[in-house]
C-alpha cells in the first residue's frame, strides 16, 4: 500500500495534493476544497428531506461532518477503494441505490448503499443503510472507518467512541453495528491516520475504545471478518439524532424516549429499487429503442423524487435553492406525472411570500416571483387543478403587483438605462456579479403571463387583466431595452443586461427559448445563439467562466438544447449526447464539471435543475406542446429510424396524451390519443423529426407516414439530421 501522504485522504485530495496527478491543483487553499470530484449521488428516502450522499469511491456522507470509508483486507494486501483503479460504481434499477464493487484476488468485494425510513418509534426520520458483500472465493477482513471529511472538503471531529455495538461521533451515534465488531482502532490527529494502525494489524478488541481530539481530526474504525458470500449491514442515522447516555452498556438518548437502535427489518436493495420504480410508474410511461438515453431518463425521474422534500426541496449540502430552480424541478415533476410532489411544494406558497408579495429566493434575487407564478401556471395548464389555483389567487395576484411595483420603482434603477426591467440582483455565478439582468425580466415576463391565465380561469377577471396588462408593458419595455442595446453594441446579440458589454454572462439569455419569451427565430436569439455557440460551446458542452469555479455546464448545455430543439436545429441532439457523455456511472451531474476529470469542479454533485431540464428536455423531444396542438418527434436520430417509440398518459397542457411510432419498412406510422382536458377541441399532431409535412388532427387517429432514411444502429447518433420527405398517406 501506498498513501502517498502520512495520511489517506478521499480520492479527490489524493490527486490534488500529487503533482505527478493530472488533477493537481497548486496552492495550499485550493487544494483543501474539491474543484475536480465534486460529484456524488443522493440518498435518502420520500419520508423526510434529510439526505446523505455517496461518493464515486463508496465514501457514505450521512450528514454534514463526517463520513465513513471502507477498507478491505484481502489475501494479497489492503484494498482502499479511495485509492484502487479497479473501482466500478453504478446504480441498482436506475433507482438511488448505489453499488460500488472493488476488485480483489478471486473476485469483488462489493457495498450497496440506500435509504429508509425510520420506524414510528424511532427518534431519526430514517437511516442509510451500508452493505458489504464479499463476492470473492475466500474470506477477507472488512473495515469500516469514520473520516473528518467529505465529498466538498474537510471537516472536524472532535470526539468518537465505540459503546457497545454504537459509533459516536461528537457524542451521537452515528454508525449502528448488527453485532459488536471483532476489532477497532482508534486515533486522532497526534497519533495519525487511524489507517496505519488497521493495516498493521495492530487494531485492538477493546468494546469501549475512544478518542478526543482538540484539532477534530479524531477517527475510528471496527472491524469484521467476511466470510465468502456473506453481508454485513450498518445503519446510519439520517438528520439529527439526540445527544445520548449509556444505561447497562446500551445507548438511550437523555431522555424517555425509544434508543437509537439497528432497524429491523432492513428492506434489501432490490426491494428498495423496485419501491422506486414503482413511485414513478405514476407518470408516464416511456419506450425509446436507445439504452443509455432510456437509462438515464430512468435514474433521472427517480431523483426527481429524491429531489422532493416535501413543502420545499432537498438536497446535500442542505442549503436554499434559488425560485428558477425550484420552477424547473417542478415544472419536471409535473411533465412526468409527480403532481402530488408538485402541489405540496406549490401550496406552501403563502408562507415563503412577504407582505409586499416578494417570494423568497436566495437572498438578493428578484426572480422568486416570476419563477413562481411559472411552477403555478404550468402545474395548473397540467393538472387543471382548480382547487389549488382557487386556493392561491390571493398570493398569486400579490406576486404579480410585486414584480410591476419593483420594475416600475424609480428607486430601483439607481441611474442605469434600465426603465421597465426588474432592478438589480443577484444571480447563478455564471452570470456574473449582482447587476440588472436579462433573465430576470425573462422569468418575470413568463411568470406575469402565467398568472393571468391562471387568474381569467379562476374567475378573477380584473387582476387577470392587470396581470396581462404588466406582462404587456414588460414586454414592451424590454423589447426597448434590448434595441436600445443593438445600436450601443452594434449587433444583435444580446448581452447579460443592459449595461453590460458582451461577456460570457451572454449565456444567461439561453433560457429565453425554453420560456417561450423569444420565438427560436426572433433575430436577438438567432443572433444570441450564434455567438454563445462561437465561443462557449466545445464538443463536450456550454463553458462556464465565472470565477467560482469555471467548467463545462450540463444545465447552459441544456438550455441551449432546448433552443436549438425548439427551432428544429438538430444540434440539439448533439448537445444531448453532450449531456450524457458528463454524466457519472450513477446518471448525475454536478453543477460544474472538471473538462479534464470530468467531476465537478464547483456547485453540488448531483444537480437538482439539471436533473430536472435533463427530464423536460427529453420530454420535449417526445413530445412537447406548440400553438393549436402537439409535436411528437421533433428531432429524431438516425439511429432511432426504424425501430418504435412509445409514450403512455404524458400530462400536457391539452390533456393526457400517448402516441406510437411503429414502422412499415422505410414509412413511420404514427398512432396517437388524447384525453382532453375539459373544453380542449380541434387539435393538431406533427411529427417533424419523421415527416415535417403531416399534420394530423382530432383526439385520436393513424397515419402512414412518408418514407424517411434507412435505420441505423442502435444508439444515440447525432451527427446529421434524418432525411425526410413530404406526403403523408392512410394507416394500415
Amino acid at each position: 500500500m501506498t498513501l502517498g501522504t502520512d495520511r489517506l485522504w478521499p480520492h479527490w485530495l489524493a490527486r490534488q495534493v500529487d503533482p505527478e496527478s493530472p488533477d493537481f491543483v497548486p496552492g495550499p487553499v485550493a487544494t483543501m476544497a474539491n474543484v475536480t470530484h465534486r460529484s456524488w449521488t443522493l440518498l435518502g428516502n420520500v419520508a423526510s428531506p434529510d439526505r446523505g450522499v455517496v461518493d464515486p469511491r463508496g465514501l457514505v456522507t450521512p450528514g454534514g461532518a463526517w463520513s465513513l470509508d471502507w477498507w478491505i483486507g484481502a489475501d494479497d494486501r489492503w484494498h482502499l477503494p479511495s485509492r484502487d483503479t479497479a473501482v466500478r460504481q453504478h446504480l441498482i434499477d436506475g433507482a438511488p441505490v448505489v453499488e460500488t464493487a472493488v476488485r480483489i484476488p478471486g473476485g469483488d468485494a462489493v457495498q450497496r448503499v440506500w435509504a429508509m425510513r425510520g420506524s414510528g418509534s424511532a427518534p431519526v426520520a430514517g437511516f442509510v443503510i451500508v452493505e458489504i458483500e464479499n463476492r470473492s472465493a475466500v474470506p477477507f477482513a472488512l473495515a469500516l472507518a469514520v473520516r473528518p471529511y467529505h465529498p466538498l472538503g474537510l471537516s472536524s471531529v472532535g470526539a468518537v467512541a465505540l459503546v457497545g455495538t454504537t459509533v459516536l461521533v461528537d457524542g451521537a451515534p452515528a454508525v449502528l453495528l448488527p453485532k459488536v465488531p471483532a476489532r477497532v482502532a482508534v486515533s486522532d490527529g497526534v497519533g495519525g491516520d487511524v489507517v496505519h494502525v488497521v493495516v498493521a494489524g495492530l487494531a485492538g478488541d477493546d468494546p469501549t475504545a475512544s478518542v478526543t481530539c482538540p484539532d477534530g481530526r479524531a477517527q475510528v474504525a471496527v472491524l469484521f471478518p467476511l466470510p465468502h458470500t456473506a453481508r454485513l449491514r450498518v445503519a446510519l442515522p439520517l438528520g439529527e439524532a439526540p445527544p445520548p447516555t449509556t444505561v447497562l452498556g446500551r445507548v438511550r438518548d437523555r431522555g424517555s424516549g425509544p434508543a437509537v437502535e439497528f432497524p429491523e427489518p432492513v428492506p434489501d436493495a432490490m426491494t428498495v429499487a423496485a419501491g422506486w420504480a414503482a413511485q414513478t410508474r405514476r407518470g408516464p410511461r416511456v419506450e425509446l429503442p436507445d439504452a443509455r438515453l432510456s437509462d438515464a431518463l430512468a435514474a433521472a425521474r427517480r431523483a426527481l423524487l429524491l429531489m422532493h422534500g416535501g413543502d420545499d426541496l432537498a438536497g446535500w449540502p442542505a442549503a436554499p435553492f434559488d425560485g428558477t430552480e425550484v420552477a424547473t424541478v417542478l415544472g419536471a415533476l409535473d411533465r412526468f406525472g409527480l403532481h402530488a410532489e408538485a402541489e405540496q411544494v406549490l401550496v406552501g406558497l403563502p408562507d415563503r411570500q412577504g407582505l409586499d408579495g416578494r417570494v423568497a429566493s436566495v437572498d438578493g434575487r428578484v426572480d422568486g416571483a416570476g419563477a413562481a407564478l411559472h411552477a403555478l401556471g404550468e402545474h395548473w395548464r397540467l393538472t387543471r387543478d382548480d382547487e389549488l389555483a382557487e386556493t392561491l389567487v390571493g398570493p398569486v395576484a400579490k406576486a404579480v403587483h410585486w414584480i410591476d411595483k419593483r420594475r416600475t420603482s424609480r428607486r430601483s434603477r439607481r441611474g442605469v438605462d434600465v426603465d421597465g426591467l426588474l432592478p438589480a440582483g443577484t444571480e447563478p455565478g455564471w452570470a456574473g456579479p449582482t447587476g440588472v439582468y436579462f433573465r430576470d425580466a425573462f422569468w418575470s415576463l413568463r411568470g406575469l403571463r402565467d398568472a393571468a391565465d391562471l387568474l381569467a380561469r379562476t374567475g378573477q377577471p380584473e387582476v387577470a387583466d392587470a396581470a396581462g396588462r404588466f406582462a404587456r408593458e414588460l414586454d414592451t419595455d424590454l423589447r426597448a431595452a434590448m434595441a436600445r442595446c443593438a445600436e450601443r453594441l452594434g449587433v444583435a446579440v444580446l448581452p447579460a443586461g443592459p449595461d453590460r458589454a458582451l461577456d460570457g454572462g451572454v449565456v444567461a439569455n439561453l433560457v429565453a427559448a425554453g420560456l417561450d419569451v423569444l420565438d427560436p427565430t426572433d433575430p436577438v436569439l438567432v443572433a444570441t445563439l450564434d455567438y454563445v455557440r462561437e465561443r462557449f460551446v466545445t464538443s463536450a458542452g456550454v463553458v462556464h467562466r465565472a470565477v467560482d469555479g469555471a467548467g463545462l455546464s450540463p444545465m447552459l448545455t441544456l438550455d441551449l438544447a432546448t433552443a436549438e430543439l425548439l427551432a428544429g436545429d438538430p444540434r440539439a441532439l448533439a448537445r444531448l449526447t453532450a449531456v450524457l457523455d458528463l454524466a457519472s456511472p450513477t446518471w448525475t451531474w454536478p453543477t460544474v464539471v472538471h473538462p479534464r476529470s470530468r467531476g465537478g469542479s464547483a456547485g453540488v454533485g448531483h444537480d437538482a435543475a439539471t436533473v430536472a431540464a435533463f427530464c423536460t428536455f427529453v420530454r420535449r423531444l417526445l413530445v412537447r406542446e406548440e400553438p393549436g396542438g402537439l409535436a411528437i418527434c421533433s428531432l429524431v436520430p438516425p439511429s432511432w429510424l426504424g425501430q418504435g417509440v412509445e409514450v403512455h398518459d404524458a400530462p400536457t397542457t391539452l390533456g393526457r396524451f400517448s402516441f406510437a411510432v411503429r414502422w412499415h419498412g422505410e414509412r413511420p406510422a404514427v398512432l396517437w390519443e388524447l384525453d382532453a382536458h375539459p373544453g380542449v377541441d380541434a387539435v393538431a399532431v406533427r411529427a417533424p423529426g419523421l415527416d415535417p409535412s403531416w399534420v394530423g388532427s382530432g383526439a385520436r387517429g393513424e397515419a402512414l407516414l412518408a418514407p424517411v432514411s434507412p435505420p441505423g444502429e442502435p444508439g444515440l447518433v447525432t451527427d446529421t439530421p434524418p432525411a425526410v420527405a413530404g406526403g403523408g398517406g392512410s394507416f394500415a
